[in-house]
């Protein structure tokens, strides 16, 4: 039975601090703020969860909540879920899975998976401090280290070092801040690189700015208002770095890594200069939107060069990808009828996402709608992961928000399994090697996102799923609307199938060209059947 535990009430006083106590003492200086696992071993935990879905939670609860966390399972103790399977330099040697195959048969490091990697051995008290400092450390610069405890965290562990508590955390805590995954934050920002790239952007005439998580990560959005504000600059996020401008905003030119002709439709080639800003290259890789000159700016350098960078005021004129997307969206907007065009679901979608609501989705079809459709005017509300994730890492996501709010209402969204293996057997796959690949893969996921729904009704916070679908039901908008209030709103788990208008991507494409986004996990987007 999962349950959620108050940290607090597993504590003792300073005078009479246990192991337990004394681990999560370093736990917080070291910047984590949720462990997920079990219960029953000494260590206080946010929500206690089955070991198999514990480093999910954490991989959700960081990209939801920007801070650090940490899985406790079976006396193993592994701070963070993103850095180590994130793609970030350095990690080399160290996985997030076993290297199982995604859809597409690419093997690769997911987001959330099971912890693989180095353990380092927890077994002297007095070390307690110094190795949570280096297992958070490690996490915050991509690699992966775990720390088996072997301690017994309910009896008192008297310190026999004088050393001031917090003091051993101190230096590598500092370096461990929000999610580090396309963060783009190097540190304090030398004088000379400000300088540089200052001369740059004086010197542009016609520059764009490209923003990615990073800029969210490192608490830099106001920053980086000032600065397209003193600029007059258009910016262009990737989805991971939705609602950094609202989507009124004049500064907002476009939501783009999504489709292949993103970058140069947006104005990326007829730059003189790309400034970029907090980049996750599973969103944005190098040799798409390196088109022209371009600098990479830090984060905490935004405010900075917005006090020293003036333009004449006026934006340039919006290149064509807002305009052309807008025009092929909002006319789905005008369908009633169902099946509804994808654009009509997600517009709903939208207005809940705009009373404070979180809208996740996984990758895949209609992850790829959620991201490039729903319009965004609260920051961090819809959430749509760039990497490889597990199946219901969406259904996580969402979970770890109402675990902070329980009233806060939330959605999963996400690729029936069974559609996203009926696609494995499409015209060009691998024949029956590729059928029966996908059919195992449906078989895994479906048990996942079953695992997940259980988890949360179990814990007292039902999170509402629906799954697109290639041969669900169609309902009109009307109709859809009032199921997915009544799904949001209710006190009980519902994992709503929904089939849409497939018909709709083909205008999507036609402004962009195919859906690149998640490829080296996803069957080729023009063999998908729904949308």
């Amino acid at each position: 039975m999962a349950e959620t535990v108050s940290p607090r009430s597993a504590l003792t006083s300073a005078s009479a601090e246990t192991g337990g106590a004394r681990l999560w003492r370093a736990l917080r200086e070291a910047g984590v703020r949720a462990v997920y696992g079990d219960a029953d071993r000494g260590l206080p935990v946010t929500a206690r969860v089955p070991a198999r879905l514990a480093p999910t939670l954490v991989a959700a609860h960081e990209r939801v909540h920007r801070d650090r966390a940490a899985s406790w399972v079976d006396g193993v103790l592994t701070i963070g879920g993103a850095a180590a399977a994130s793609g970030v330099p350095g990690s080399a040697g160290v996985t997030g899975t076993s290297g199982a195959a995604g859809p597409s048969g690419a093997a690769g490091p997911v987001l959330g998976g099971a912890p693989d990697g180095w353990q380092v051995l927890l077994d002297e008290p007095d070390r307690v401090s110094d190795l949570v400092a280096m297992a958070a450390h490690a996490a915050a610069t991509g690699r992966g280290v775990a720390l088996r405890v072997d301690l017994d965290l309910d009896r008192p562990a008297p310190d026999r070092r004088a050393v001031t508590p917090g003091a051993a955390a101190s230096g590598a805590a500092a370096s461990v801040g929000p999610m580090p995954a396309g963060a783009g934050s190097g540190g304090p920002d030398p004088a000379g690189e400000t300088e540089a790239a200052l001369a740059l952007l004086t010197a542009a005439e016609r520059p764009v700015v490209l923003v990615g998580p990073g800029v969210i990560a490192a608490g830099a959005v106001p920053g980086l208002h000032a600065f397209a504000t003193a600029g007059q600059v258009g910016v262009l996020n990737t989805w991971g770095a939705k609602g950094v401008f609202t989507w009124q905003s004049p500064h907002h030119w476009a939501t783009i890594g999504l489709q292949r002709d993103d970058f140069r439709l947006a104005g990326l080639a007829d730059a003189d200069l790309i400034v970029a800003v907090g980049l996750d290259p599973h969103e944005s890789p190098a040799a798409c939107w390196q088109l022209a000159p371009q600098v990479t700016i830090d984060p905490a350098s935004l405010g900075t060069l917005a006090l020293a960078w003036r333009r004449p005021p006026g934006l340039p004129e919006m290149p064509p990808l807002r305009h052309r997307l807008a025009e092929a969206t909002q006319r789905g907007w005008t369908v009633e009828a169902g099946p509804l065009p994808p654009s009509r679901v997600t517009r709903t979608y939208g207005e809940l996402a705009a009373r404070g609501g979180l809208i996740a989705a996984d990758p895949g079809v209609a992850g790829y709608w959620v991201a490039r459709t729903v319009g965004t005017t609260v920051l961090d509300s819809v959430i749509v992961p760039g990497g490889r994730v597990p199946a219901g890492f969406a259904i996580a996501a969402a979970l770890v928000a109402r675990i902070a709010s329980p009233a806060r209402p939330v959605l999963a969204v996400l690729d029936d399994p069974a559609s996203v293996a009926g696609s494995a057997g499409s015209p060009g796959s691998a024949g029956s090697a590729a059928v029966a690949a996908g059919s195992a893969a449906a078989t895994g996921a479906a048990e996942r996102i079953g695992e997940l729904v259980e988890l949360a009704a179990s814990l007292g916070l039902p999170v509402p799923v629906e799954a697109w679908s290639d041969d669900g039901p169609a309902p009109d908008a009307v109709a859809h609307a009032a199921r997915l209030r009544d799904a949001v709103h209710g006190e009980s788990p519902v994992v709503a199938p929904l089939r849409t208008d497939p018909h709709w991507l083909a205008r999507m494409t036609d402004v962009a060209g195919p859906v690149v986004a998640w490829s080296q996990i996803l069957p080729a987007n023009e063999g998908s059947t729904h949308s």
